[in-house]
């Protein structure tokens, strides 16, 4: 009789262990709205995110100024009244007629100066806009990421609700087979504990979860409760990346070092416009006489400034060249950061792709057999529970190995994909 009711736990443990476990996603009919998906919500960030709408503004506002950077000081409109008689009994001006004079002054720089002040403002407005770029590169690389993540979660997920229905069934094995006397407390006991930590390893990762999501809709400037697929897809990898390749495209088109080149063509022209300082500039004025309250004549006068003040001018060209120098030795530094981080990301994502094929093609499915087989042996009393433990436990490890090497994938390639300025 104890042979008979073993063997129909048996087979019901096998049917348990048999049945497909359906995937595991959350509800979103109360959400009235499709989940975008990683490419919708690139979008959205472009469009949403106030850090980058921020970075707009100023590069609008830096492009405004190009308009005026060339233009004429404002003139000058001048009243001058001369000749005007004193009071017969007092020190006071009296009515009597008087002489009048009516001016415009207006200044006009030299020698090119003006247009030197709008290639230095074209130059500014094109580093802010590329700046503006930069925090978009930025953005989207941190969506990516955080996608990923979302993503590595969802997995994580899955494989623990695909194993936990296992775990049941063989703990509840475990404890049957100890009520008939045919195994031992400590292995009821050890299989119940192994569940119920398997079943909190579940309710973290739910909270993971929902803080990835948060973190996600806060990068697009959503409610944090906004809908997120909940189903996500991994990016596909490039086939090959080639490492020279990357790296020339990064020195071409990385748009931190294009803004530091529109800073380098910034700060020469500012040693230009202060080297040209000494040379002296003009004024024109132009008006009319009015004596005894008729307008009899014209007037003129052409000003030039003397530039003899040397320590003024000497400071001046001093300071913009070596800020002419310091632009150029930022850009080599962050040419050199932008190689270095480069490479690391590049030989990071080959690390992670060779040990994700190694785990694809030795480490799990020798690690699913192990399981399978001790849970077998285990449920027809032919092997011991401490190898069902240790089997689960290395599958497990196994395909959240494989999930973070997906991951590192994901955020190298989206690294790699920021310095070199563009999609892969």
């Amino acid at each position: 009789m104890a042979i008979t009711r073993l063997g129909s736990l048996c087979g019901a443990a096998v049917l348990l262990v048999l049945l497909p476990v359906a995937g595991w996603a959350e509800d979103m009919a109360g959400h009235g709205e499709a989940a975008p998906d990683l490419d919708e919500l690139i979008a959205i960030a472009r469009r949403m995110n106030p850090d980058l709408a921020v970075a707009a503004l100023e590069s609008d506002a830096a492009a405004a100024k190009i308009a005026g950077a060339d233009s004429l000081p404002d003139p000058k409109l001048i009243w001058q009244p001369m000749d005007i008689p004193r009071g017969d009994s007092t020190y006071l001006p009296s009515r009597l007629p008087r002489t009048d004079k009516l001016f415009v002054q207006q200044e006009f720089p030299l020698w090119g100066k003006r247009d030197l002040k709008r290639e230095i403002a074209e130059a500014n407005s094109q580093k802010a806009a590329v700046l503006r770029v930069v925090a978009e590169n930025e953005l989207v690389a941190r969506v990516k990421a955080t996608y990923a993540e979302y993503h590595e979660i969802h997995q994580a997920i899955d494989i623990d609700h695909e194993l936990l229905p296992r775990l049941t069934t063989i703990a509840r094995l475990a404890t049957a087979r100890y009520a008939q006397g045919l195994g031992r407390q400590q292995e009821a006991t050890s299989a119940e504990i192994e569940r119920t930590q398997l079943a909190t390893e579940l309710v973290n990762l739910e909270a993971e979860r929902r803080k990835a999501k948060v973190r996600l809709n806060t990068l697009l400037g959503r409610p944090p409760g906004a809908p997120i697929v909940e189903t996500p897809h991994l990016r596909p990898m490039p086939a090959t990346l080639d490492l020279t390749d990357l790296s020339e495209r990064a020195q071409r088109l990385n748009p931190e070092l294009r803004a530091q080149d529109s800073e380098i063509h910034s700060a020469d022209r500012s040693v230009e416009l202060a080297e040209k300082s000494w040379y002296p500039d003009i004024g024109v004025t132009v008006g009319g006489v009015k004596t005894n309250g008729r307008f009899d004549g014209y007037e003129a006068m052409l000003e030039v400034n003397i530039p003899i003040r040397g320590g003024l001018r000497d400071s001046e060209i001093g300071e913009a060249k070596a800020m002419s120098g310091a632009a150029r030795a930022k850009r080599q530094s962050k040419e050199l950061d932008i190689g270095n981080e480069l490479n690391d990301a590049y030989w990071s994502l080959e690390a992670a792709r060779q040990m994700e094929r190694l785990i694809l093609d030795s480490s799990l499915p020798q690690a699913k057999l192990g399981f399978d087989s001790a849970a077998s042996a285990y449920q027809v009393g032919k092997g011991e529970f401490i190898m069902v433990l240790t089997a689960e436990q290395q599958w497990r490890k196994t395909h959240l190995d494989r999930l973070k090497a997906q991951l590192d994938q994901q955020i190298r390639l989206a690294e790699i994909e920021k310095l070199v300025g563009g999609e892969l």
